[in-house]
């Protein structure tokens, strides 16, 4: 197949869990070739050409050279929550420096960042929802939010000096699904679920297949910018243990802080207290202006994602 017959991607993290869903979906189109790096081989991907390797490696800029890569859709990141911060630091920031330059240095068309609604921060005066012109607000004792929202600063840097490139950025919700992997499955596994008595934000999800989908249009178009990614409306705790027809136990937020530190430490809880204190302020997103940009609408809404999720899992 001559080289202008199809559109190389590349995917940082694709063993990773959006990562290794969008390169399934990328490759089960014959005019995509699809690249994969990450520091662990994919499972069930037979398509993609993979290498091994750290998103910190200077080697990448050669790798994306190589295979002659048309789009970079960076998901490499640290996602543990409370795990360790130095570590974490390193590879979602020194890491996207990394593969900015290999971006810059292999003559990258487009590239695609996934962000988080967790960039704005978790603050009591969130309006409900955020559209993407609200300002940033990361709170720097949940470096998950703190390094999200300076990831999209070092990317507005890096397109700032090389314009050639196409940016688009997305800030998807809380992602739900089957094949979840993080803290949220974790906690929703639990036999009975303990949440804040006086304080229940609402509650944002998208659908992992709505996510992938969403990820697989920003990448194959020429649209540059900064995009919310979620499903309709919205839910809250209660109604998630109630759909799940599990116990519920509702405790103030002091003593729930100081139960969570004790079961972090004992490893019998998936969160711990700074995970508590970032999600009691609600974070709600606009997600119109990609949908009218991609004519694009999800599937499921926040509670079918989450009912869809309970009948897969």
């Amino acid at each position: 197949m001559k080289r202008d017959m199809y559109t190389t991607y590349c995917i940082t993290g694709v063993s990773g869990y959006i990562g290794r869903l969008l390169a399934g979906r990328l490759s089960g189109d014959s005019a995509n070739r699809v690249v994969g790096i990450d520091f662990k081989p994919p499972e069930n991907l037979e398509k993609i050409r993979f290498y091994k390797s750290d998103v910190r490696d200077p080697g990448i800029a050669g790798v994306l050279r190589a295979e002659n890569v048309d789009v970079l859709i960076h998901l490499a990141f640290y996602t543990l929550p409370e795990g360790d911060a130095f570590e974490a630091e390193s590879i979602n920031i020194d890491g996207t420096k990394n593969i900015l330059q290999a971006a810059g240095a292999a003559d990258v068309k487009r590239l695609v960042l996934a962000s988080s609604s967790a960039a704005y921060g978790s603050h009591p005066d969130n309006p409900v929802p955020m559209s993407e012109s609200h300002p940033l607000r990361p709170n720097k004792f949940f470096y998950y939010s703190h390094h999200k929202a300076t990831q999209e600063e070092l990317t507005r840097q890096f397109i700032t000096s090389h314009p050639e490139i196409k940016a688009i950025i997305l800030r998807p919700c809380i992602l739900i699904g089957p094949h979840i992997n993080n803290s949220t499955g974790d906690s929703l596994k639990q036999k009975v679920l303990v949440y804040m008595s006086r304080n229940q934000p609402p509650i944002q999800l998208i659908y992992e297949d709505d996510a992938v989908e969403a990820f697989y249009l920003a990448a194959a178009s020429n649209a540059e910018g900064t995009y919310n990614i979620a499903g309709d409306n919205t839910v809250t705790y209660p109604e998630l243990a109630r759909m799940m027809n599990k116990k519920l136990i509702l405790l103030p937020f002091w003593l729930l802080s100081r139960l969570a530190t004790v079961g972090k430490w004992l490893r019998i809880s998936p969160i711990g207290a700074t995970t508590l204190k970032f999600i009691r302020n609600p974070i709600v997103v606009d997600p119109s202006r990609f949908n009218q940009r991609f004519n694009f609408k999800p599937e499921y809404d926040s509670k079918q994602a989450f009912m869809q999720f309970i009948n897969e899992i």
